[in-house]
Parts: C-alpha cells; sequence; structure tokens
C-alpha cells in the first residue's frame, strides 16, 4: 500500500471505519451468537493487522482526534455501560474503607486521569467521595471510571456526610 493511493481524508475515513468495526465486534463467543451468523466478522487478528498499517500512513494528529473522538463516544453519558472489576473493586473499597486509584476518563481532553479517592457512596450511576487530587468531595460518573486498584491506606466517612447533597 502506498500512501499516494489514498488522500489524508480518505484515510481518515478508512481508518474511522475500520476501528468502528473493531468497537463494535463481538469479543466473545456467547456475543458471536447473540449477533447470529458466526461467519459475518472478520478476524480480530486482520482488523488488528489493517489499523496498524493505516496508522503508519495517517497523519499522527488525524489519529489522535480520532481515537478521543471514539473514547468520548465509549465514554458518552448516554452510555452507561461500566466496567464490572472497576465497580466491584469500589464497593469493596467502600465496604473496607480503603482509598482506592482510579483511572477516570476526562470527557474534555479525552484522556485517563489517575486519581486517588476516599469512596462515600458508590452505585452503578455515580460514585462520591473524597479526591485526593482535588483535595475536595467530588462525584464521579461510575461508568467513567475504567479501572481500578485498592491501595492499604484507610479513612473514616464524616458523621455529617450526606450523598443527597451532591
Amino acid at each position: 500500500m502506498n500512501k499516494s493511493e489514498f488522500t489524508d481524508s480518505e484515510l481518515e475515513a478508512l481508518y474511522q471505519i475500520v476501528k468502528e468495526y473493531q468497537e463494535n465486534s463481538p469479543e466473545t463467543d456467547d456475543e458471536y451468537y447473540d449477533y447470529g451468523s458466526y461467519d459475518e466478522f472478520i478476524d480480530s487478528k486482520i482488523i488488528t493487522s489493517i489499523i496498524k498499517k493505516i496508522t503508519k500512513l495517517l497523519p499522527k494528529e488525524s489519529k489522535n482526534e480520532i481515537d478521543k473522538n471514539f473514547l468520548r463516544q465509549k465514554y458518552h453519558t448516554y452510555n452507561n455501560q461500566i466496567s464490572e472489576r472497576a465497580y466491584s473493586m469500589l464497593k469493596k473499597a467502600f465496604q473496607e474503607l480503603k482509598t482506592i486509584e482510579i483511572s477516570y476518563f476526562d470527557m474534555e481532553s479525552a484522556e485517563f486521569i489517575k486519581r486517588d479517592i476516599d469512596v462515600y457512596y458508590t452505585s452503578a450511576k455515580y460514585t462520591i467521595g473524597y479526591c485526593h487530587l482535588r483535595k475536595a468531595m467530588r462525584k464521579f460518573r461510575t461508568s467513567r471510571i475504567a479501572s481500578a486498584k485498592l491501595t492499604e491506606k484507610t479513612y473514616k466517612i464524616p458523621r455529617n456526610f450526606n450523598k443527597n447533597d451532591y
């Protein structure tokens, strides 16, 4: 493949199409069966190979912007898909009153920010707690927490804490 065969706009469109296919493809056997025909999907190794080749030809800024837009879609307010692993860690941190390190998706920058939080309340929709980075109480969309890891630090929830205040 030669870059001169494609315009930058064509490469961007091609990258978006293949990336969209990759994002929406089933990941497990159960998902394949839910989609119907097993033969309709292209092997993930082939998709990964195509993306790598397109990436080499695509201007870096364009690729980064497309990737950020995909992340913004994934973590958008209307998409409340939560990481079950992260959510179970949030609940454990809350039960054990242990500070948790999270990787939180920031919509504006389209990047993940590491934060240590003391969980005062958590549900599938929101997590409320003290953020050590901001040194203040914060309300986080649970669906934007990509990963979570317990620390050994402990904390106490103030008696005057009321989740309805947030």
